[in-house]
C-alpha cells in the first residue's frame, strides 16, 4: 500500500518546495517578525496579513515524542517501532518529525538535534529530526 503524502497547497507550497531544496523556511511575519507553523494568512500574534517565507537555524531539541509501535496505516506496518517528537526549533515553533538516526528507545525530552530531509518522490521531500550524539 501507498503510504500516504502532504497535500501541497498555494499556501503551504513555499515550505514545501524548501525542504524539497534542503531547506526548512517558515512564514515569518512582516509587522512583528512572529514565526509561525502552520503557514496562515493571518499573523495570531498581531494580526498583520504580511509574511515572507525565511529559513530556519535547522536545530531545535524534543520537546515530547511518541513511540507508534502499531501503524496508524497500513503504509507504516513494516516500519514500527518508530518515533516522532514534538521539536520546538530554536526559533521557538513546535513541529512534529519523524526521528531518525538513533534506536527509538533511545529519545529523550530535551534531546538536541538537527533537522534533515527524506525524499520519498521527485515531489515530495519530509523534514525529519536526528538528535545530536
Amino acid at each position: 500500500m501507498d503510504q500516504p503524502f502532504p497535500i501541497i497547497t498555494p499556501d503551504n507550497a513555499p515550505f514545501w518546495e524548501g525542504c524539497r531544496n534542503g531547506r526548512l523556511l517558515l512564514q515569518r511575519c512582516t509587522a512583528c517578525a512572529a514565526w509561525r507553523h502552520p503557514p496562515t494568512p493571518v499573523c495570531p500574534r498581531c494580526t498583520s496579513t504580511g509574511a515572507a517565507w525565511a529559513p530556519t537555524s535547522h536545530t531545535g531539541q524534543v520537546h515530547s515524542f511518541v513511540i507508534y509501535r502499531r501503524a496508524f496505516h497500513p503504509a507504516y506496518a513494516a516500519e514500527v517501532p518508530y518515533a516522532v517528537a514534538l521539536v520546538e526549533l530554536d526559533e521557538g515553533v513546535r513541529l512534529p518529525l519523524r526521528v531518525v538516526d538513533c534506536p527509538p528507545e533511545t529519545v529523550k525530552i530535551g534531546a538536541r538535534g538537527e533537522i534533515r530531509f527524506a525524499r520519498l518522490t521527485d515531489g515530495v521531500t519530509l523534514p525529519v529530526f536526528a538528535p545530536l550524539p
